[in-house]
């Protein structure tokens, strides 16, 4: 690996960055042309005709091109779209706990006409999702495509803050990591379009979901839960993201959605074009290309404190698909993204570079039921390689300056350079079982080949002070196999998961140091067993309850095996951490308890879970010397544990007139680690979040205050560097206006104000600064704008 950088590591980001702006020029507006339009009534219902509250409704041309504003449905189950230009659309409803809904309508110039839409309630699966049979699940938390839109975030994990049961740890100006119910790093796996990603450093400012520009995020999918077996392996909560979805064989050749906005405080300016359409005969060959470009600088926090936050990120991505016979897509997709300078104070060091490609070939059949005598109803099969090149530095960190009272007292230039490399693939077949069993099997696998080291001279002669191997080769290889089968028991729904891996994991070699601790032999082996069960049953008319069981076991990864005095992620603290490649795996087994009732005036979902951790994977204190002196003491070891969990959400919703819907959550979290018999690592407070959607009908405008309410948590691990952190309150406001929403061509208006009390406050999960030990506040007041032509 190389650790010195050139001036051509910069030739991407120029070339993406000209090409962004180049685009951005090159697609004026067009003017609309005057045409008839009209008006449609739509009336969403049950089957019993009860009416189907905050559905969402879309209206898309012959073309599959979106025309209007997605409309929701208010408590009479009602919503207007128009004006929309005269002739034939399709109508698209979509409502969680119902299958989605496509009817045709036609609108007539002039005139509104009424359309009525029957949702049947789905079968809802609370456990194993599977990728080639989605299904609707009120514990797989789901964010769509104008969600993320709506929210305006610069990473898309900065959206997982407003779910329930959901928080990020900040890393850097663009990076934060998912925690999903006290779970964190590995723990959860997380996957850009199926394919397995990792970090590339041990310290993880490069987190999985900062790979992927926020525009060009389809939907994200969370799996808060031992259920994701089907996924991949060892996944004890699981995160989802698609990108760039194909579309449909009937789109117009060339469609074109360009975004551009900017956000005050924190400098922040982004620019996105995407494009996507479908040629050949009867859209044979279908492409979707996506563009982006963003870039901030240091923000105030509300106390007035200036916090380091310079980031610039420049990311090109693709997919085509091609139609093979009657039922199948060959598809090909392609990314690659450079982030650049990105300073935070909660890391010892910078971030120089991160440069992420991902290459990946997929081949789906989709077969209609009812086709032929074969039992096969779908196969996906898939190839990926993933690949993280990474340079940390100190250029702007107190340590790149001479200090008589620190050891060294010299001037010292570190720089840490890291990569992972991530080859898998994954395949599935689902299938109609006997006895009305339908059944999922598959298989998959990924070898991930990680590599660190870290180089230290003096700034002032340019002398070597010392050279460090942080991962020495090091690599894991997991291949496993699934069954998951559903099937109807009277009105109830029964789903089984179980899944076996085979791990294997080695590395080629290690620092002095590491041998010296835990001898030359890093060889492991492993098999482990994972199940889960779900059981949904409609106890009433409006009320469904269902239980899920489930146990996951996760084999340690890279960072908790074979690093030499890394700075790792999992705690507040930046200490070093030194690994163990005798740590067994961890296995976590959860009983989760689902409730959900719908009412026309009200909709209620409340979830609650207990989870016990056998060989816990968790930090202990050491009498270790540190192998940077500027690093806080102690040195803390993994090791293996037991902790307990337990917690839960409760979200409620409700139309408050026609204009205005209300909803807010509220979540709870209580972790115990046993072994060191105290708190566990990194439990979030109580939150609460209360939301006001105001949208009249018949019009292109929106407006959303929302509040949000954190706890003080004083239950922290203080044997492992965790402060307390205060409570806190902010407020957002957020609004939209789209203009010419009655054509093929629109233009949305989004602005706002978050944090608009300029509230001082810390998140609870993010790291101390790592030169003092001061907490990192959050932005303050921070106003915004947004503009996205659909050309």
């Amino acid at each position: 690996m190389t650790h010195r950088i050139t001036g051509s590591r910069r030739a991407p980001l120029r070339v993406l960055r000209g090409i962004a702006l180049l685009l951005l020029f090159a697609f004026p507006l067009a003017g609309q042309s005057a045409q008839p339009t009209g008006h449609l009534a739509v009336t969403v219902s049950e089957p019993a005709l009860a009416p189907v509250i905050g559905a969402r409704v879309r209206a898309r041309l012959v073309s599959g091109v979106a025309v209007g504003s997605v409309v929701f449905t208010r408590a009479t189950g009602r919503a207007l779209l128009g004006p929309l230009p005269a002739g034939s659309v399709t109508l698209e409803v979509v409502a969680t706990g119902y299958h989605a809904g496509m009817v045709s309508a036609t609108v007539v110039a002039g005139d509104t006409t009424e359309v009525s839409v029957i949702l049947v309630p789905s079968v809802q699966d609370l456990g194993t999702i599977s990728v080639v049979a989605r299904r609707d699940d009120v514990r797989e938390l789901r964010v769509d495509r104008e969600q993320i839109a709506s929210r305006t975030p610069h990473d898309p994990a900065d959206i997982l803050r407003e779910l329930p049961g959901t928080d990020v740890m900040r890393r850097g100006g663009t990076a934060a990591d998912p925690v999903v119910r006290g779970l964190r790093d590995t723990q959860i796996g997380v996957y850009v379009d199926a394919a397995r990603t990792f970090p590339g450093g041990p310290a993880g400012m490069d987190t999985p979901m900062s790979h992927v520009d926020p525009a060009h995020v389809q939907e994200i999918q969370v799996l808060a839960g031992p259920y994701a077996l089907t996924w991949g392996a060892g996944n004890l909560s699981a995160i989802r993201m698609t990108t760039l979805p194909l579309p449909s064989s009937g789109s117009a050749p060339l469609r074109g959605r360009l975004t551009t906005g900017y956000d005050d405080n924190i400098g922040a300016y982004e620019a996105a074009l995407g494009l996507d359409g479908a040629v050949g005969t009867t859209g044979a060959v279908r492409y979707a290309l996506g563009g982006a470009y963003r870039q901030g600088s240091d923000y105030t926090a509300g106390d007035g404190t200036i916090v380091p936050g310079d980031f610039t990120s420049a990311e090109g991505r693709g997919r085509v698909g091609i139609r093979t016979g009657d039922h199948g897509t060959l598809g090909f997709l392609g990314s690659y993204q450079a982030q650049r300078d990105i300073d935070y104070p909660g890391r010892p060091l910078d971030a120089d570079f991160f440069n992420t490609y991902h290459l990946q070939a997929e081949w789906s059949l989709r077969r209609p039921a009812g086709l032929g005598s074969s039992r096969l109803r779908d196969l996906d099969i898939m190839a990926y390689v993933y690949d993280v090149d990474h340079l940390m530095d100190n250029d702007e960190k107190p340590t790149a300056l001479p200090d008589p009272g620190r050891m060294p007292p010299f001037a010292t230039d570190v720089r840490t350079g890291a990569g992972v490399q991530v080859l898998g693939g994954r395949f599935a077949a689902r299938m109609a079982g006997p006895a009305n069993w339908e059944v999922e099997v598959g298989g998959d696998i990924y070898h991930a080949d990680h590599d660190a080291s870290r180089e230290v001279d003096r700034r002032d002669t340019g002398a070597p002070v010392r050279r460090d191997l942080i991962w020495g080769g090091a690599w894991i290889r997991d291949a496993g196999v699934f069954v998951r089968a559903t099937r109807a028991v009277g009105r109830a729904e029964l789903a089984m998961a179980a899944r076996m891996d085979v791990v294997r994991a080695d590395a080629d070699t290690a620092s002095p140091f590491f041998i010296a601790q835990h001898g030359n032999d890093f060889t492991s082996s492993e098999t482990n067993w994972s199940g889960a069960v779900t059981l949904r049953v409609p106890v009433a008319p409006r009320w469904t309850v269902t239980g899920g069981l489930g146990s996951v076991v996760r084999t340690a990864e890279a960072n908790e095996r074979f690093s030499d005095r890394a700075a790792a992620k999992r705690a507040q603290t930046n200490a070093e951490f030194l690994g163990d490649p005798a740590l067994r795996p961890e296995r976590s087994t959860q009983a989760d308890l689902w409730v959900e009732a719908r009412y026309p005036r009200l909709q209620v979902r409340a979830s609650a879970f207990v989870r016990r951790m056998d060989d816990y994977i968790t930090l202990a204190a050491t009498d270790l010397p540190r192998a940077m002196p500027g690093s806080p003491p102690p040195v803390f070891r993994f090791i293996n544990g037991e902790a307990v969990y337990h917690g839960g959400d409760l979200t409620l919703a409700s139309p408050v007139s026609e204009a205005i819907t209300a909803s807010g959550s509220v979540s709870y979290l209580y972790g115990q680690d046993r072994t060191l018999d105290e708190p566990a690592l990194g439990v979030t407070p109580v939150r609460a979040d209360l939301r006001l959607r105001i949208a009249p009908v018949g019009t292109d405008w929106f407006l959303e205050p929302a509040l949000h309410v954190a706890a003080r948590q004083e239950r922290v691990a203080t044997t492992r560097g965790e402060l307390a952190t205060p409570g806190w309150t902010t407020v957002d406001l957020v609004g939209g206006y789209r203009l010419w929403s009655g054509s093929a061509r629109s233009v949305l208006l989004q602005g706002g104000v978050r944090n608009v009390l300029d509230a001082a406050y810390v998140m609870h999960l993010t790291a101390r600064n790592a030169f003092g030990g001061g907490r990192i506040p959050e932005p303050g007041r921070i106003v915004f704008a947004r503009i996205t032509a659909t050309l």
